[in-house]
């Protein structure tokens, strides 16, 4: 008995096990949706768990995370500005800097990649100051994708 509650006490701590339960399930739908409740609380659950996701997670986390950007851009730029300030490297994935660079880039194809942009760019118009750095950013990645698209086209 007193080995299982060990286990499960390791379990509930371990980042690896909240990502690989429905709960993380749920969390990622909650960011996708831009919830204001899990925004809000997104620096510290990444304070908590950040350096512990595998490279698996932290794409799907980071791609909820530009999803949700779209939704509700202040919401995400005040959820990861934080972050990029962080001294943590590990951290510092999933802060505004590389939302704005579009982390669904490492797995979509080039007409997934103007489809968001599409959607994002005259989102990030509307948000104001806030989000005019952001916009920077996602232009000059989209100008880099599409000049490297350029310059090795598909065979």
């Amino acid at each position: 008995m007193i080995l299982r509650i060990i286990l499960l006490s390791a379990c509930i701590i371990s980042s690896s096990c909240i990502a690989s339960s429905n709960e993380w399930k749920v969390y990622i739908q909650r960011i996708e949706q831009a919830d204001n409740k899990t925004l809000h609380a997104f620096p510290g659950k990444i304070n908590n768990i950040g350096d512990a996701l595998d490279d698996a997670h932290t794409e799907e986390l980071t791609t909820a995370l530009s999803m949700a950007l779209i939704k509700d851009p202040i919401s995400v730029i005040n959820a990861t500005s934080s972050l990029d300030k962080s001294t943590d490297a590990l951290k510092q994935r999933f802060g505004t800097s590389m939302v704005c660079g579009m982390p669904l880039i490492t797995h979509a194809n080039q007409m997934e990649i103007e489809e968001y942009f599409a959607k994002a760019e005259p989102v990030l118009e509307r948000a104001g100051t806030r989000a005019a750095e952001c916009l920077r950013n996602m232009r000059d990645t989209i100008d880099e994708v599409r000049q490297e698209t350029i310059q090795n086209p598909a065979k």
